[in-house]
């Protein structure tokens, strides 16, 4: 799914955090989730639903049959109530922020956080684990690790949590597991480096 900006993801977010209340009431969070999740996906292919939903030359009723015909039925009468009420606020240009706020507040509720995680090579399974409880312990919550490798990355390691990064000398031992992943960086280097003399 496309990511999506700050200020959307304010403007969904009061929307979401309504939604969440309401399916954590019948029981149903999880569920919804993978709607949303659905939804988002499905509008990011079919751009011509994004401009009708988007658009402030299309009346509120033509939007409102619209969803009537493509969802009822298909969804839960949750989910497709709730973009009814979306509609009449002239919201659903922001379903998509409205999804990625669901499911950030979802996993802000049950003590979970996403954590980026940039590193100059692969992670091994003993340092993902051991970032893994370091960063728990750091923030709180548990951790979700979203790992991109990086080869620019200077130190080793580039910690984000929830947009924010996280300054490796504050967390001394996110700072230790940075200087390990430099030292594997600087091996795989001087290993590259040795196969590419000996041809």
């Amino acid at each position: 799914m496309k990511s999506v900006d700050d200020r959307n993801l304010g403007l969904g977010r009061l929307y979401a955090q309504a939604l969440l209340d309401l399916a954590d009431e019948q029981g149903n969070a999880d569920e919804l989730l993978e709607e949303l999740t659905e939804l988002a996906r499905y509008l990011e292919s079919h751009p011509d639903l994004v401009e009708l939903f988007g658009s402030p030359l299309v009346e509120a009723d033509t939007r409102a049959a619209t969803i009537e015909k493509l969802f009822r039925g298909r969804a839960s009468d949750l989910l497709v109530d709730a973009l009814q009420v979306i509609n009449r606020k002239g919201r659903l240009g922001s379903l998509r922020a409205i999804a990625e706020a669901y499911r950030q507040e979802l996993r802000d509720r049950r003590g979970q956080v996403d954590v980026l995680i940039r590193t100059a090579v692969p992670l091994t399974g003993g340092l993902r684990a051991r970032l893994s409880d370091s960063l728990a312990q750091f923030t709180g919550r548990t951790p979700t690790l979203i790992e991109k490798v990086d080869p620019s990355v200077i130190g080793g390691l580039v910690v984000e949590v929830a947009g924010t990064k996280i300054d490796t000398s504050v967390a001394s031992r996110l700072k230790s597991l940075g200087a390990a992943l430099e030292r594997r960086a600087s091996e795989e280097i001087h290993r590259g480096t040795a196969a590419y003399t000996s041809e």
